[in-house]
């Protein structure tokens, strides 16, 4: 029945629909409740939940709190009717994630990336660590809904010289693995998994940021992802934040990008190094042109104070620019993801940056948090837009 929501838009299929979302929504959740919600009549409804329970979509049994009478059925969606593979390709690290219904990991594969390389020969390596990773949790590719797979940073690479499309991707991948597989951004996969597993219930317009090679932002306003359509996941980092600033890859002066992204740490850092600074990275590189990502993340568990000075600076900017762009969307919950945000104080700066100027505006009561999810985050979302594809077409 999964395929026939995805395949299949009669109002019989559309009103199951309804009912599996909203079981999904709550967690557990009442007849009454079901009615109160959708305005169906009992009849229908009862209808319904008993073609939801005998196709293995839902389930029952544990009841509810008394409220005079007997204790309600309360009803919980089935996560194991089928699993999501979510993949997320980037040039630094790639993962592999197999996930239930309710977006819970059941594993992970971590893959370092090497050098540069085909598309269909990276696409390979996925298919041949997916395979492994079903196998060591004893999993058919029958069992998998679809797949979802985010390759914003490999793919913009790609595109500078291949004409290697996004539908491209998907029938490569259908091919060797015979499953439904879409491709997407990683920025938007990141915020569905974050807003479905940690604010579904409390948060009405949800904003996710994240910082890494790229500075990409995305957009849920009422459980619905409305960023990116145009494939500008990447704006926000081409926000101006100096007209007298550095020169942007865009062609822009003074972009965010310019200043807080991880190429701009990376420049900064080797900039100051030749310049004679002190820092730690002169024991662990010879020159200041081998210094990596890696190197510098070194650095800054070792709390190297040139690193770190600079990482705090690149989060002031950074939070200068989320405060405009709350003061522009204004939504009730920001969450800050990407590789940077777990490191030194870096998100603390970052939210200290931004009350600070939201102290003008007291009726803007956004909240500000750091992703619960740092690292598979976006193959898990990567998975779960797949659900969402099968679920609200």
């Amino acid at each position: 029945m999964l395929e026939a929501f995805r395949t299949t838009q009669n109002s019989k299929i559309k009103k199951l629909k309804i009912l599996y979302n909203l079981i999904r929504k709550h967690a557990s959740i009442t007849v009454e409740e079901l009615l109160a919600e959708t305005g169906m009549k009992p009849a229908t409804c009862a209808r319904l939940l008993d073609e939801l329970s005998k196709n293995d979509l839902i389930n029952s049994g544990k009841l509810g709190a008394s409220t005079g009478g007997r204790k309600p059925i309360l009803y919980r969606i089935n996560p194991e009717k089928a699993y999501l593979i979510g993949i997320e390709v980037t040039n630094i690290y790639s993962t592999i994630v197999l996930s239930d219904l309710n977006l819970k990991e059941i594993g992970h594969k971590k893959i370092k990336m090497g050098a540069p390389t085909s598309i269909y020969r990276t696409l390979d390596k996925f298919v041949e660590q997916l395979l492994d990773l079903l196998s060591e949790h004893e999993k058919q590719i029958a069992e998998i809904l679809g797949i979802g797979i985010s390759i914003d940073d490999l793919f913009d690479q790609v595109n500078q010289n291949t004409d290697v499309t996004p539908s491209d991707i998907e029938h490569y991948l259908a091919a060797k693995i015979p499953t439904y597989i879409m491709v997407g951004s990683g920025v938007n996969f990141a915020a569905l998994a974050e807003y479905r597993v940690h604010y579904w219930q409390t948060s009405d317009r949800f904003l996710l940021t994240t910082c890494d090679i790229e500075i990409r932002s995305a957009e849920i306003v009422a459980g619905v992802v409305i960023s990116g359509s145009n494939g500008m996941t990447n704006a926000f980092g081409h926000t101006i934040i100096d007209t007298n600033g550095s020169r942007c890859y865009c062609g822009s002066y003074g972009c965010l990008h310019t200043y807080s992204s991880l190429p701009a740490i990376k420049a900064k850092i080797q900039h100051d190094l030749k310049q004679g600074k002190a820092s730690m990275l002169t024991d662990l590189v010879e020159n200041p042109d081998e210094i990596d990502y890696f190197t510098i993340f070194q650095a800054l568990e070792q709390d190297d104070p040139m690193s770190h000075e600079i990482l705090k600076n690149a989060a002031y900017y950074y939070g200068i620019a989320l405060s405009n762009l709350i003061l522009t969307t204004q939504p009730d919950t920001v969450v800050c993801g990407g590789t940077l945000v777990p490191k030194g104080t870096f998100f603390e700066d970052v939210k200290r940056t931004v009350e600070e100027r939201l102290k003008a505006f007291p009726k803007i009561k956004t909240t500000i948090h750091p992703a619960k999810e740092s690292y598979e985050i976006v193959a898990q979302g990567a998975g779960g837009m797949v659900l969402e594809r099968f679920l609200n077409n």
